[in-house]
């Protein structure tokens, strides 16, 4: 019942648009210059450009909102009087670029992720096999020695259970991750310009 009531349905009507011919719900951004889809602390030059990190906040909430079932379409609404094709260009391919990047470090992250668990199985197995050869083998009678010997015992059993919570916990948390930024690459991108009153 308390777990009904915390997983209310978001209306994703109320949220977005929604486009019945390309099955997407639309996540919209009104902005009043090309310049606001970017850092305001980076002061490179257009190209390469960091996005603002609100910017990426909002599509990162709003793409976890929307079930994978459904496909995405990015509007940015600005003011019709700053058009400039280049630029408008320039934001589709900056948004993308940057994702791309999330997605290729994401990538690397859960690689990482998989060689540390693999350590950690490596050293569990290890540990559990050491002390279990140890007690068949030797005569264990001095107290400071259990202590160790059960030390690696415990240890062991908690790099497998670090393998376990890696495989199945951590890295299902950054595969959906990966899903949601490879969503935005795969997003249209386009421009709607109004008439500011």
């Amino acid at each position: 019942m308390i777990f009904n009531n915390l997983k209310n349905k978001i209306k994703l009507d109320e949220l977005f648009r929604f486009d019945k011919k390309t099955n997407s719900y639309i996540i919209d951004i009104s902005i009043d210059h090309y310049g606001a889809l970017y850092s305001s602390l980076d002061f490179s030059p257009f190209k390469n450009r960091d996005l603002d990190d609100e910017l990426i906040i909002y599509l990162e909430d709003s793409i976890e909102d929307i079930p994978f079932k459904y496909n995405l379409l990015v509007n940015i609404n600005m003011p019709q009087n700053i058009y400039d094709e280049i630029k408008e260009a320039r934001g589709i391919k900056e948004i993308k670029h940057y994702f791309l990047y999330l997605h290729r470090k994401k990538k690397r992250e859960i690689y990482e992720f998989y060689k540390s668990a693999v350590g950690s199985f490596i050293l569990g197995v290890l540990f559990i096999f050491i002390v279990s050869i140890i007690k068949k083998n030797l005569p264990v009678t001095q107290v400071m020695w259990e202590i160790i010997i059960e030390g690696f015992y415990v240890g062991g059993w908690v790099f497998l259970w670090e393998f376990f919570s890696l495989i199945f916990l951590d890295s299902n948390k950054e595969k959906r991750k990966l899903k949601q930024y490879k969503r935005v690459l795969d997003s249209q991108i386009s421009y709607t310009y109004h008439n500011k009153k």
